[in-house]
């Protein structure tokens, strides 16, 4: 496993808790790829928005959710553990989804 994403969904909301990639793998798009996956997937699901949040300090993440469609929102302080502060980002997904891949079941046209 070179990488993971973990999202929680109620109903047709869905928070983003983690995304990772090993170090030796990173620069590869693999993020970005889980990503795009994790959007085309809560598509299907017919979720509309999904929020997260991210350290300031992690530059290369807000870049990959901004590149993705993500909109700043606030910063929330000491909201990790060591203390650091949360950027929390948003994105409404029937406006960034037109094109992202869709699958099918064969029960879906």
């Amino acid at each position: 496993m070179v990488g993971y994403c973990v999202c929680s969904i109620n109903d047709r909301t869905a928070h983003l808790i983690s995304i990772a990639v090993q170090r030796n793998h990173r620069k590869r798009g693999v993020a970005t790829a889980l990503l795009d996956r994790l959007l085309a997937h809560l598509v299907e699901r017919g979720v509309d928005e999904i929020w997260l949040e991210v350290s300031v300090n992690n530059r290369e993440a807000i870049a990959l959710y901004s590149k993705s469609g993500f909109a700043r929102l606030n910063t929330i302080p000491t909201y990790y553990s060591n203390g650091s502060d949360a950027l929390r980002m948003h994105l409404i997904i029937t406006n960034a989804a037109a094109g992202l891949p869709r699958e099918t079941d064969g029960n879906r046209s």
